[in-house]
């Protein structure tokens, strides 16, 4: 559905109400689309890894760290 800004003014719960059932809802002004009504997407935005990926083992953030590495981080080459 296209529908200019200005008739869109008094029917925003129509047309919110059409985007959530899936339709195409956009506004455009002057004949030219300018925005569109999307609905929210059903599924949270999780941080993490891909199912498919192994977490693996990490450093031992207990266990000193071997001279080598420290003298990196300390700035010497």
């Amino acid at each position: 559905m296209r529908i200019s800004i200005e008739a869109a003014e008094g029917q925003l719960p129509q047309l919110i109400k059409a985007a959530a059932q899936g339709e195409d809802v956009v506004l455009s002004q002057a004949d030219r689309p300018v925005a569109r009504i999307v609905p929210i997407s059903a599924t949270p935005f999780r941080i993490g890894i891909l199912p498919s990926q192994a977490l693996g083992s990490g450093p031992d953030w207990l266990e000193p760290m071997p001279e080598d590495e420290r003298s990196l981080w300390e700035g010497g080459l």
